[in-house]
């Protein structure tokens, strides 16, 4: 297992190498993990249709130009495409390759630089009912779950924008069961 200060995602050898336009033969395309942030950048940049947006995020995660990323050959694009769409879909525990221990204790996937720290693992509050009535007043689904997620976790919520997209996603999975599953839905808490 990868120390987790250096994971990232796995570079895909191409099939087919191309030439890019500083001349330089491309043979492998280094993909790196993104932040919440950084994807709903590229997403709000891209069309709407969901190919522009596996594009904008394969540009992101790999630093390739819009006519370098066009010289890519149609296989290899569908593997890299698939890579992305793993990234974004997939909690942290998949690529970590573990469930962890306590759902609401958990390492990160990817180390985040917080406010005058460096964020590593999540630790998570179940939220009051104060907290869903306030998030009924915010404007948009990612106000509300940015307002959650600072909640839940004590994080600022540009913390929580910062998180890689695997480690929100498993974050968001956690908060979905606090704000929709009954009490007898998680486990009885033990008095010490």
């Amino acid at each position: 297992m990868e120390d987790k200060q250096s994971w990232k995602l796995p570079d895909h050898p191409l099939r087919f190498p191309v030439t890019i336009a500083n001349g330089e033969r491309l043979e492998a395309v280094s993909l790196r993990a993104f932040s919440v942030s950084e994807h709903r950048e590229a997403i709000a940049k891209a069309g709407e249709h969901e190919d522009d947006h596996f594009e904008a995020l394969l540009r992101l995660a790999s630093g390739l130009s819009v006519e370098d990323l066009e010289e890519i050959k149609r296989p290899d694009y569908v593997s890299l495409s698939r890579l992305i769409h793993e990234y974004v879909s997939l909690p942290a525990s998949y690529f970590q390759g573990r469930t962890p221990e306590n759902p609401d204790s958990v390492e990160l996937l990817v180390p985040v630089k917080g406010i005058g720290r460096t964020i590593e693992r999540l630790d998570l509050e179940v939220p009051p009912m104060k907290v869903t009535k306030a998030m009924r007043k915010l404007k948009t689904d990612d106000e509300r779950a940015d307002f959650c997620s600072a909640h839940c976790t004590g994080l600022a919520v540009p913390e929580v924008q910062r998180l890689s997209v695997p480690d929100w996603t498993q974050l968001q999975g956690r908060l979905n069961s606090f704000l929709n599953k009954p009490a007898d839905f998680f486990p009885r808490m033990t008095s010490t």
